[in-house]
């Protein structure tokens, strides 16, 4: 059994198990920097790129230090798009032994994809990864009070002012 943690000033370090609250600085909204090829975004990035700034919950909790997350982000979604494009028109090319095989820039989609996925799990885009970053998914929180209405006995519920057996 392991020993009980020392009471609170008591411990060798002073924080003994207190969590460091540090000042939340968002960050501020920045247009999408131009690609270092040269190539312009897809209408899709440019989209996508404002929507993430018009979800008010998501890009409020994005800080200083996520800049480059999230321009990686939106690259790797305008690679996979061009990529993608390029292998939808022309999906089967010939390959070193003159047999059929698929497009390799579908391999170059699926890497650009895999990219753009691992970001969007960092900066919450997508309702499970948001969800696991712990970013409320509803408008508003509810609270006990308005959850536990709806239970007979309380005087919220259908039970016509019957107490709860369970209390006895």
């Amino acid at each position: 059994m392991p020993r009980a943690p020392k009471p609170a000033g008591m411990a060798v370090d002073p924080r003994n198990g207190a969590r460091v609250v540090l000042p939340s600085v968002p960050l501020a909204r920045f247009s999408l920097p131009k690609r270092s090829d040269g190539l312009a975004y897809d209408l899709r990035t440019r989209r996508m790129w404002g929507s993430l700034w018009a979800d008010a919950r998501l890009s409020s909790v994005l800080s200083p230090v996520d800049r480059e997350l999230v321009i990686r982000w939106a690259q790797s979604v305008d690679d996979w798009l061009k990529a993608l494009a390029l292998g939808r028109a022309s999906p089967v090319t010939t390959g070193s032994m003159g047999q059929d095989v698929a497009s390799p820039y579908f391999a170059i989609a699926g890497q650009a994809l895999a990219v753009a996925e691992r970001c969007e799990a960092q900066i919450g885009v997508g309702a499970l990864n948001r969800a696991r970053l712990g970013i409320a998914l509803l408008a508003e929180a509810r609270s006990l009070v308005d959850l536990s209405a709806g239970f007979p006995g309380d005087g919220g519920g259908d039970s016509g002012g019957e107490p709860d057996p369970r209390l006895g």
